[in-house]
């Protein structure tokens, strides 16, 4: 068959404009159902078309290879999805582009560097051993696990991260994140929402929200400043390095501003998406009782009866495959949209400049040709050496992909291991019972929704230590 080019004239199939004036409801109703029937129905490649606005879904590994690292300069994050996020955020490393996003990345990555991450395991496991102590003196019983992982993820991002300790505040800032990116999922799915300088309800909630998160950002800035007036010497952490750094052309540091959207970005972005994993990765646990006995067996075999430690990791093969198997059919990020700065092509389509890419790692991740039994829970799958593994690198982005792919990828899979591998050992977790089904909620991230209300209820029996 004669591969299409882009100058054969033919157009990407999809919606025009009146189709998809009628298929708003739908998609702010399912936006995973939406991209996914039209994936099945249009192909790898589907256009919509609103005026003289174009976007095109990508669902082809070679495509969102192209946007994401071979021509990733030509696409920007000039979207209503970053700008959205931004005003939670601000100008962190997940909305900003450019030099600013460069310059930003080069200051934090060593922060992430493998020898930082391993020295994190006590504050990982102080925390987790925390939690469930406070669990044994009250389960067996119900617990909402989706509740407890946000609480949990948050409080290691403080201290791994900005050396702070968030025991006590973690419930209210969870709170006021969550009404935070509620209020942007909603005004982005929302085109006629009031703008937020009106004084609604929900726009309310939403500055008191970001109001709790500046505040808390401002008086953990203000502390560490006081301690390094008072010669103290502060903690070799990433908060120091931000507060330290200096523009090596300008010879500037960083405006408080841009200081608040890091930590911001950070403490958002370095706990929400672990805990949506891990929330995720219980349920398919608690609903695949024989993967979680093979979990069990092998804790038991590699660790016994002491605490996991970051040295285990790589023995605790299961306990991975677990957590690759879940990204791939729960990936956090959902979605990621860019935006083409001049004409480009993918697969043999022209894509005019201004266009808008959309692209969703769960469609991509259970795309059938790429995955046997795409919808079923089989982490046995990743078995092997990732050089083996039978699918395109970019069909499988959990993390994204090319140069913009998530810096804390490597940090998120040692704290989710250690947690989750924490838990087992001293937990077992089945289904409430009478609960109804389980529904993805698509958010900033997916979260786990039971007759319209957040949240997930699981059985924790303790387990003979």
């Amino acid at each position: 068959m004669k591969q299409r080019t882009a100058h054969d004239g033919d157009r990407i199939p999809g919606l025009g404009s009146m189709a998809l004036l009628f298929s708003i409801p739908r998609i702010q109703r399912n936006p995973l159902a939406f991209l996914s029937a039209c994936a099945q129905r249009y192909g790898d490649l589907a256009r919509f078309e609103a005026g003289e606005q174009m976007a095109c879904f990508v669902n082809s590994p070679t495509a969102i290879r192209r946007v994401l690292q071979d021509n990733h300069r030509n696409y920007t994050k000039d979207t209503i999805q970053y700008d959205q996020l931004a005003t939670v955020a601000g100008r962190g490393l997940l909305t900003s582009d450019g030099e600013t996003w460069l310059s930003h990345r080069r200051l934090i990555q060593p922060a992430f560097h493998p020898r930082r991450i391993e020295a994190m395991e006590t504050a990982i496991l102080r925390a987790t051993t925390a939690m469930l102590a406070e669990w044994r003196g009250r389960l067996p019983g119900s617990v909402d696990i989706d509740a407890e992982m946000l609480r949990l993820t948050l409080q290691i991002a403080g201290q791994t991260l900005f050396s702070i300790d968030l025991s006590r505040d973690a419930p209210r800032l969870t709170q006021a994140i969550l009404t935070a990116l509620d209020h942007i999922v909603y005004r982005a799915s929302n085109f006629l929402a009031l703008p937020d300088h009106i004084p609604t309800p929900r726009n309310r909630r939403f500055h008191a929200a970001l109001a709790t998160l500046d505040d808390a950002v401002r008086d953990l800035i203000d502390a560490r400043r006081s301690q390094s007036a008072a010669k103290d010497t502060p903690p070799d952490d990433l908060l120091s390095a931000l507060l330290n750094a200096t523009d090596t052309d300008t010879g500037r540091q960083l405006d408080d501003r841009a200081i608040r959207d890091e930590v911001l970005t950070l403490l958002i972005a370095g706990h929400e998406t672990t805990a949506s994993a891990l929330t995720w990765a219980w349920h398919l646990l608690a609903t695949h009782p024989e993967a979680q006995e093979k979990l069990r067996r092998e804790i038991a075999q590699v660790i016994g009866p002491r605490p996991p430690q970051y040295a285990d990791l790589p023995r605790l093969i299961w306990c991975r495959q677990v957590l690759e198997e879940t990204l791939r059919l729960y990936p956090p990020a959902w979605l990621i949209t860019r935006r083409a700065i001049q004409a480009d092509e993918l697969d043999g389509h022209a894509i005019p400049a201004g266009t808008l890419v959309i692209i969703s790692p769960y469609t991509i991740q259970r795309h059938p040709a790429y995955w046997s039994d795409p919808d079923c829970f089989k982490p046995e799958r990743f078995a092997g050496e990732r050089a083996d593994y039978p699918w395109p690198r970019f069909a499988y982005i959990p993390f994204g992909g090319g140069p913009r792919v998530c810096i804390g990828q490597n940090l998120a899979m040692v704290e989710a291991m250690l947690i989750l591998a924490s838990l087992a050992q001293q937990f077992w977790f089945e289904p409430e019972r009478g609960q109804s089904a389980v529904d993805i909620a698509p958010l900033v991230t997916l979260r786990p929704r039971v007759k319209g209300r957040r949240g997930l209820q699981l059985r924790a029996r303790p387990l003979q230590l």
